[in-house]
C-alpha cells in the first residue's frame, strides 16, 4: 500500500478590514491569513486505489469541498485521482477555513502526485474559482508554501501575496465552543462603516481589527464570554477569526495550562 498523508492547516485572520462592496455584491477587504501548524485536518491518500466519494463524507457537512474540488479536477484534467480519506479536526463553521483548506490541500497533493511544478499549479488557480475566496487563498498558501498570506480585494478577485512577518514568532490560543456560524449570514448582518484602505499590509497589525466581529457577536453573543477570558490573560491581541465562531488570542509565550479552560476545543499552536 502506497500512502501519502497531507495536512490541511487551519487559518486565523490576524486582521480583517472590510473596505467596500462591489457592484456585484462581493465585499472588498484587506486581511492577513496566518496558518496554524498544530491544528489541521489529515488527508490520507492511497495511490493504489481510485477516488471514492463515500470515503470523504463528513457528518454534518452537506456541501463537501473535496467533492467539489474532485469534480473540477475531473472536468479539466485527464488524471487518475487517488483514493482519499479525511480525518476531521478543524471545527466546522468555526471561521478557521477547514473546508477551504481541505479542498486546496487535496488539489495541491494531487498536483504534487502528478509532478506539477509550482508555475504550472499557479496557472490553473482560476479554474477553482467556484470553490470560493478562502480556497483561492489556501491554494496560494500551498502552491507557494507561505506562512502568512495577504489579500487585498474580494479574495476571488484582487491581489493575493506572501507577506513576511519575521517579528511574529508567537503562540496563538484557539477556543471553539462548538458554535457554528454561517459565513453568508455573518456577512449579511455586517453593518458599515467600511474601513480605510492601508497602503502597507503590516499596518493592519498596528491595531488589529475584524470588521465581522460585531456581526458575529450579534448572532452569537455568548462568544463575548470567551473574549473576556482572553482579556484577563493580557494577550498581545485577541478577537474572533474571520466570520467566527472560533476565538483566538496572540500570546507572548506558551506558559498556559489549557486544561483549565472549560471549552469544547482549546488548541495552543504556533505558525
Amino acid at each position: 500500500m502506497s500512502l501519502i498523508v497531507s495536512k490541511a492547516l487551519a487559518k486565523v485572520n490576524l486582521a480583517l478590514n472590510i473596505t467596500g462592496k462591489t457592484s456585484s455584491g462581493y465585499h472588498e477587504m484587506q486581511s492577513i491569513f496566518a496558518f496554524l501548524q498544530d491544528l489541521y485536518d489529515e488527508l490520507i491518500f492511497n495511490t493504489d486505489r481510485e477516488f471514492d466519494e463515500k470515503a470523504v463524507v463528513i457528518p454534518g457537512v452537506e456541501n463537501n469541498s473535496i467533492l467539489k474540488a474532485y469534480t473540477i479536477l475531473r472536468s479539466n484534467f485527464d488524471l487518475k485521482i487517488p483514493y482519499v480519506k479525511i480525518i476531521k479536526n478543524i471545527p466546522i463553521c468555526g471561521g478557521l477555513g477547514g473546508g477551504s483548506s481541505d479542498a486546496a490541500c487535496f488539489i495541491n497533493t494531487v498536483f504534487d502526485y502528478w509532478g506539477f511544478t509550482q508555475k504550472e499549479k499557479m496557472t490553473y488557480t482560476d479554474i477553482f474559482r467556484p470553490l470560493g475566496a478562502d480556497t483561492k487563498v489556501f491554494l496560494f498558501k500551498y502552491f507557494t508554501n507561505s506562512r502568512f498570506v495577504y489579500i487585498d480585494g474580494t479574495g476571488i478577485d484582487g491581489a493575493i501575496s506572501n507577506i513576511d512577518l519575521p517579528y511574529i514568532d508567537k503562540y496563538i490560543l484557539i477556543i471553539n465552543d462548538g458554535t457554528q456560524l454561517s459565513t453568508s449570514q455573518v456577512f449579511e448582518n455586517f453593518k458599515e462603516p467600511f474601513c480605510q484602505n492601508v497602503s502597507e499590509p503590516r499596518q493592519l497589525l498596528l491595531s488589529p481589527h475584524n470588521s465581522l466581529q460585531n456581526s458575529a457577536l450579534e448572532l452569537a453573543p455568548h462568544l463575548q464570554d470567551i473574549l473576556d477570558i482572553f482579556d484577563n490573560m493580557s494577550p498581545i491581541f485577541y478577537g474572533i477569526s474571520g466570520s467566527g465562531a472560533s476565538c483566538f488570542a496572540m500570546l507572548g509565550n506558551a506558559q498556559i495550562d489549557i486544561r483549565r479552560i472549560p471549552y469544547e476545543q482549546v488548541i495552543l499552536s504556533n505558525f
